[in-house]
């Protein structure tokens, strides 16, 4: 009976169950959309602003402040009410050129039947500022013949290579016009363009000599020798410092030269001839580690001494400098022998 009655309950159950997870999916949906939505509102309530601002400053003429808020708040939300009053504050700017284009993309945009009464208007009014805008755009034809590649600017402003000997559309008024190219001399000149004006510049451009066109194209920078003046100040501290060391050198020669002395008044005690006892080999090796360490010293003071010499006395700039080759000398020590060797 406990079964049977299980079983009938069942489909209630499960009926339950469907609900329940019908229900999570909406609520999560809607938790969703609600997320998505209050972020563009977000963005809508923004761009309103800006809008409202970008209004009232074009009422009143304030051209630049009306340019920036209309184009941020297209930048939030895309409108063609939005890109119709940025073109309309380019227009009081003078930028002619950018207002043509953004009329142009309200009407390549166009709108659908059903969309807001604003936005149809907005239509409209793009076609007729598009007719009132087009005759006040100037047109300028940049040439620079017998040179590849050049680089031409407007206003600071890139123009690219394709649009160079051709008629390109200009804003009006007083423009700077720059022209420069690899193993060239720059080249600048001014144009005056009136609305709906049309004119034309060739920029000559002047080679550089062949010394300057290979200095300006290579790119390792080759560092210059100093002055002799220079050079020779910067070799005292060297030679100074060749002096210190051949006086330690002398010095440590000089107290083990003393050491030695001492060992080999003792040893003569117990020696006779070269022959010594087996209880002196200690005092015996002590004698001649010394004396080759004061022959080092002496050696290392001398190398030093003549070194710090040198470098004094050869500070100025030599012939072999300009090849790479720099005259060089140091002390050297070996089981054999001290001295000098180096490279002039």
């Amino acid at each position: 009976m406990e079964v049977m009655a299980a079983l009938r309950t069942l489909p209630i159950l499960v009926s339950r169950l469907r609900l329940a997870v019908l229900l999570s999916l909406v609520s999560a949906g809607l938790l969703i959309s609600a997320s998505a939505l209050g972020q563009s509102e977000s963005n809508r309530a923004t761009a309103r602003a800006l809008a409202a601002e970008g209004y009232k400053a074009l009422v009143v003429k304030n051209y630049a402040v009306a340019e920036d808020r209309f184009r941020r708040a297209d930048e939030l939300v895309h409108a063609p009410t939005l890109v119709l009053d940025h073109g309309r504050a380019l227009m009081g700017l003078g930028r002619y050129v950018e207002a043509q284009e953004a009329f142009e993309l309200v009407l390549r945009e166009g709108v659908s039947d059903n969309a807001p009464y604003a936005w149809k208007r907005a239509l409209q009014q793009a076609g007729k500022l598009l007719e009132e805008v087009k005759p006040k755009v100037a047109w300028l034809t940049i040439s620079v013949p017998g040179v590849d590649n050049p680089k031409v600017s407007i206003d600071g402003k890139p123009i690219p290579v394709a649009a160079l000997g051709i008629r390109r559309a200009t804003d009006p008024g007083h423009r700077t016009v720059v022209a420069t190219a690899d193993g060239y001399e720059s080249k600048q000149t001014t144009v005056d363009l009136d609305e709906g004006g049309e004119d034309s510049i060739e920029l000559d451009l002047v080679a550089l000599p062949p010394r300057q066109r290979a200095k300006a194209s290579t790119s390792v920078t080759r560092t210059p020798n100093p002055a002799p003046e220079d050079r020779g100040a910067s070799m005292e501290i060297p030679a100074y410092v060749a002096f210190g060391v051949g006086g330690a050198g002398m010095a440590v020669g000089a107290v083990t030269g003393v050491l030695a002395l001492r060992k080999r008044s003792d040893l003569k005690s117990v020696c006779t001839g070269n022959v010594c006892p087996s209880t002196a080999q200690s005092d015996l090796d002590s004698y001649h580690k010394l004396g080759l360490i004061s022959g080092i010293g002496f050696g290392v003071g001398i190398a030093g001494g003549v070194t710090g010499l040198v470098l004094l006395l050869t500070g100025e700039e030599s012939d072999a400098s300009d090849e790479g080759i720099q005259a060089g000398i140091r002390p050297y020590v070996e089981p054999g022998g001290v001295g000098l060797q180096g490279a002039f």
